[in-house]
């Protein structure tokens, strides 16, 4: 009888056991991947017991960097010591994540297999940050992505030029130093990146101001032509611009080039819509200074410029030309511009 029930027992123990075991690997955390590229221009990181900077630069030779940054409750009392690795040059990169640690791996220049594991100090305590973009070039955040297109909301192109008339048939005689135009190319954009082209289509705005040489002043006569005339003798000093107020949307292509593709070269349409022009002249006579500005002048609510755009990382220089008649026919105007200057950011 006693045989009979140790026999029992040891069985129940030992399926206890097993079960104890197998319920032990269920529970081993499975790594999230967090990045798994096949070359990166180098890569940068900065571990303390309390946080972990990593980034990734220039992956897959796109000008994407990936960019991992977490952090835990700050200690109070003692010195954190710090680790940092630099490695310009690799391919193989592998990065993983577990609720307790980092893990890095990657090939160095010389063909060596590097691995790092970094242990969280407080895994239930701490804020991670990370995303896969272009950092310094443009401000926006990532639609969706794979290995060789993403897709991208972005906003650029901060730009201030100067403008000059080409085919003027009116002889408007402008002052090209003193004629200036502000855009923002994009305001909001959607970008498609496919290796080294991309396409984008955006929402910007442009000012325009164009000026009158000194000694005559833009006026719009009863029948509502524009025409210049010389300011009367006792005006001592006299100012007096065409100025126009467009929101825009540029269709752009591009493509980057050169050393990690720092350079880069767009072209491409942009519609303008017009939605306002008028003249302000502004003149003293004596101790006395005086401001005209006249609206409706009749500038015409559609028009299309050509733009072309070449860029080093996030400086660039611009030309926009502008084929098509500015105003309507009713104002006797007939030209084109063409406007050069400095473009930021990208």
């Amino acid at each position: 009888m006693l045989r009979q029930s140790i026999i029992p027992a040891l069985l129940l123990l030992c399926s206890l056991s097993v079960s104890a075991q197998t319920s032990d690997k269920c529970n081993i955390a499975v790594p999230d991947t967090l990045l798994n590229v096949s070359s990166a221009q180098s890569i940068t990181l900065s571990s303390s017991p309390r946080a972990i900077s990593l980034n990734v630069h220039r992956i897959d030779n796109t000008p994407n960097t990936f960019f991992y940054v977490t952090k835990g409750p700050k200690k109070s009392g003692g010195h954190d010591s710090y680790t940092k690795i630099e490695c310009p040059d690799i391919s193989g990169v592998l990065i993983t994540e577990t609720p307790d640690s980092l893990s890095i791996r990657f090939t160095d220049p010389n063909g060596e297999r590097m691995a790092y594991s970094f242990p969280f100090a407080d895994p239930e305590n701490r804020t991670v940050r990370t995303y896969i973009g272009s950092k310094g070039r443009d401000f926006g955040f990532n639609i969706s992505s794979n290995k060789k297109t993403k897709w991208d909301v972005i906003s650029d192109g901060l730009a201030f030029g100067w403008v000059s008339t080409i085919n003027d048939k009116t002889d408007m005689d402008l002052s090209a130093w003193r004629s200036t135009e502000f855009t923002w190319n994009n305001l909001i954009a959607v970008r498609m990146t496919h290796r080294s082209i991309s396409l984008s289509l955006g929402f910007g705005l442009h000012w325009q101001q164009l000026a009158s040489k000194s000694g005559y002043y833009f006026h719009k006569s009863d029948d509502a032509t524009i025409v210049r005339l010389p300011y009367a003798e006792d005006v001592t000093k006299g100012e007096s611009h065409l100025k126009f107020f467009s929101m825009q949307m540029p269709l752009l292509f591009g493509v980057n080039f050169g050393h990690n593709r720092y350079c880069g070269f767009r072209f491409g349409p942009v519609v303008n819509f017009n939605t306002g022009a008028h003249i302000t002249t502004k003149y003293v006579i004596g101790d006395c200074k005086y401001k005209v500005s006249t609206e409706s002048i009749g500038q015409r609510k559609v028009t299309v410029d050509g733009m072309a755009i070449i860029n080093y990382r996030s400086i660039g220089l611009y030309a926009r030309y502008s084929p098509m008649k500015r105003f309507n026919d009713r104002t006797d105007l007939d030209f084109a511009t063409l406007s050069a200057g400095i473009m930021l950011g990208f």
